[in-house]
């Protein structure tokens, strides 16, 4: 679903992320993004379940927000972006204004944590942020039935509190899946 200007945007913030890796840019100046592989999954499911009330948790400099959006563009939906860290959603921000996508995007700049309790019917969200937020952050969610939560980097990060937690919850489906660094599935059905 991603044509070719939006991978090219999507490879030229993943190589620049790999080069601060290889560099030891700090980790606090880095930019986190979702591997390439993993957005063109996230486009693909989103769109493919009708998802018109998307959110990222940690959008960064812009990978995941492409992607969303462009699966929003075909649900004729909305993402709601939010990014704690100014830098980041700037460069975001332009991004998606070049590829032309921003009106599917609503940009807030903040701790998710003060925005999560204003969102409900939530179709289709990405959590994307620091580890140690995810528990807390998908229990605030409140979620459309059959509502599906994708976590990035449940392998990676050795996130398997994460895992349990959901793999858990009553009433809920969820699957790790070895798409880039791990992603964790979970559909919630209340």
């Amino acid at each position: 679903m991603l044509n070719g200007l939006q991978q090219t945007e999507i490879q030229r913030l993943w190589t620049r992320k790999v080069a601060q890796d290889e560099t030891g840019v700090p980790f606090s100046e880095c930019h986190r993004n979702l591997m390439p592989v993993s957005a063109e999954f996230l486009c693909a499911l989103a769109s493919g379940i009708g998802a018109r009330n998307i959110l990222e948790i940690g959008g960064s400099s812009g990978i995941s927000t492409i992607a969303l959006a462009v699966a929003a563009k075909a649900t004729q939906g909305r993402v709601i972006s939010l990014e704690i860290e100014p830098i980041r959603q700037a460069e975001s921000k332009q991004t998606i204004a070049k590829l032309g996508l921003s009106d599917f995007v609503d940009f807030r700049l903040g701790d998710a944590a003060q925005t999560l309790p204003e969102l409900s019917d939530l179709e289709f969200v990405l959590i994307d942020c620091e580890k140690d937020d995810y528990i807390r952050f998908f229990d605030m969610l409140r979620m459309h039935p059959g509502g599906i939560v994708v976590a990035d980097n449940v392998v990676s990060h050795q996130l398997s509190a994460y895992v349990t937690h959901v793999q858990s919850r009553p009433g809920a489906q969820s699957i790790t899946l070895p798409v880039g660094q791990g992603l964790e599935i979970t559909r919630v059905a209340n």
